[in-house]
C-alpha cells in the first residue's frame, strides 16, 4: 500500500509541475497585472514549480527515503500540509474550486497517510532494534587471556 501511496503521490505532484509550468506561462503573460507584481507572481510560481518537482521526484524513485528517514519524514509532513492548507486556502483565500479544493484534498490526504506509517513504521523499529548496532554478548565481555 505504501509504494502504491508514493506512486499516486509522485504521479499527482508531476501533474500539478506541468500545470503550474503552463500557469507560470499565463502569469507572463498578464496585461493588467503591474509589472513588478507580475515579476514577484512569476518569482513565486518558480519555486513552487521547483519544489513540486522535488515532491514528485522524491516520491517516484526515493521513497524508501521518504518513509525510512527522520528528513524523509519531514518531507511527508511539508508536503500534507501544504496541500492541505492550499485546500483549506480555497474554501478562504480565493473563489471557491471544488476540483482545486478536492486534488489538494486528495493529495494531502495522501502524504498525511504515508507520514502516519512512516511515523508507525518507524516505532516498530526501534522497539526491534531499528538502526542501533547491539553488538552481540560475545563481544561485550572482556576475553579471558
Amino acid at each position: 500500500m505504501t509504494k502504491r501511496l508514493l506512486i499516486a503521490g509522485g504521479i499527482l505532484n508531476a501533474l500539478f509541475f506541468l500545470f503550474h509550468v503552463w500557469l507560470g506561462y499565463q502569469i507572463h503573460q498578464l496585461a493588467q497585472v503591474a509589472p513588478p507584481y507580475r515579476a514577484l507572481m512569476e518569482a513565486l510560481n518558480v519555486g513552487g514549480v521547483l519544489f513540486i518537482f522535488f515532491f514528485a521526484y522524491a516520491s517516484l524513485f526515493h521513497g524508501k527515503d521518504l518513509m525510512e528517514t527522520g528528513l524523509g519524514r519531514v518531507v511527508l509532513a511539508l508536503v500534507a500540509v501544504l496541500y492541505l492548507s492550499r485546500a483549506a486556502g480555497e474554501l478562504f483565500l480565493f473563489n471557491f474550486t471544488a476540483v482545486i479544493f478536492a486534488s489538494c484534498l486528495v493529495v494531502g490526504a495522501i502524504y498525511a497517510a504515508l507520514f502516519v506509517i512512516a511515523l508507525a513504521n518507524e516505532g516498530k523499529a526501534l522497539l526491534v532494534g531499528g538502526d542501533l548496532e547491539i553488538e552481540p554478548e560475545s563481544e561485550r565481555r572482556p576475553k579471558a587471556a
